[in-house]
């Protein structure tokens, strides 16, 4: 649940007022100017502006709900917010380096693609430039680039273009690519479950070891499965589904 939605469902729960809210908050942080304000409270649950670790850790108290819970909904609520960004804010924050890229590509040079797996909104700004031409040469290096993070970084490029076009074979690289799936699947579960990238490896590489966090992570892929512009996501998203669902009645026994 974003941490608005659940801002407002404890608050209601408790049938207390964005300024009562705002009351208790300030009398368990000790603030004689009664600190937050009301309209902060509101644009908490607007998500407007997402709570920082110092009134997090007194939502919680007031709540008395546990801390961690708050933090991941935070985490993954300035995730989502970032993540559904514009093409025109993408360019502008990617625009430079996905220009290179994209020319690299077009003149059918590999290298910069070799250097180091590219981001989430950079492959998308990528993608929406790619011409014909280009998008054979991804392909190709898709299927048959002579290292990983080449191959993984064309999937990424070529599972975000308009019209979803290349997604039956992205899907079959990553069925039959063991190092591009493992790459892919790690930077989708980074992203989607706001983790850093090793523990996000290991949750791909062993999701049992995460039963207690099982329900969390299915609802983040669930929503992600669903992602009209990533079709690399949505697969790498289905199969972390297919291996946490096991574990969720166990997680919460």
């Amino acid at each position: 649940m974003p941490i608005g939605a659940l801002i407002h469902d404890m608050r209601k729960a408790k049938q207390w007022t964005q300024v009562r809210l705002a009351e208790k908050l300030g009398e368990s942080a000790g603030r004689a100017d009664g600190s937050p304000s009301a309209d902060m409270v509101k644009r908490w649950e607007r998500e407007k502006v997402i709570p920082g670790p110092f009134w997090l850790s007194h939502l919680a108290k007031v709540f008395a709900i546990p801390l961690a819970q708050l933090e991941a909904e935070a985490r993954l609520s300035d995730v989502k917010r970032r993540s559904f960004l514009t093409l025109g804010t993408l360019v502008a924050a990617h625009g430079t380096l996905a220009g290179e890229l994209v020319s690299s590509v077009a003149m059918r040079d590999p290298g910069p693609l070799m250097a180091v797996q590219t981001t989430h909104g950079t492959d998308i700004v990528i993608a929406s430039w790619t011409d014909k031409a280009s998008t054979m040469n991804l392909r190709r290096w898709m299927r048959d680039g002579e290292a990983p993070i080449l191959r993984v970084n064309a999937a990424g490029i070529l599972a975000k273009q308009p019209g979803q076009d290349q997604a039956f074979e992205i899907a079959r690289v990553l069925e039959h690519d063991a190092d591009v799936r493992t790459l892919y699947m790690t930077a989708v579960t980074s992203r989607v479950c706001a983790l850093d990238w090793t523990t996000a490896g290991r949750v791909v590489s062993t999701p049992s070891a995460y039963a207690q966090q099982a329900h969390f992570l299915a609802s983040r892929f669930s929503a992600e499965a669903l992602n009209p512009r990533d079709a690399g996501a949505r697969w790498c998203s289905s199969v972390m589904l297919r291996e946490l669902s096991p574990l969720i009645g166990w997680s919460q026994a």
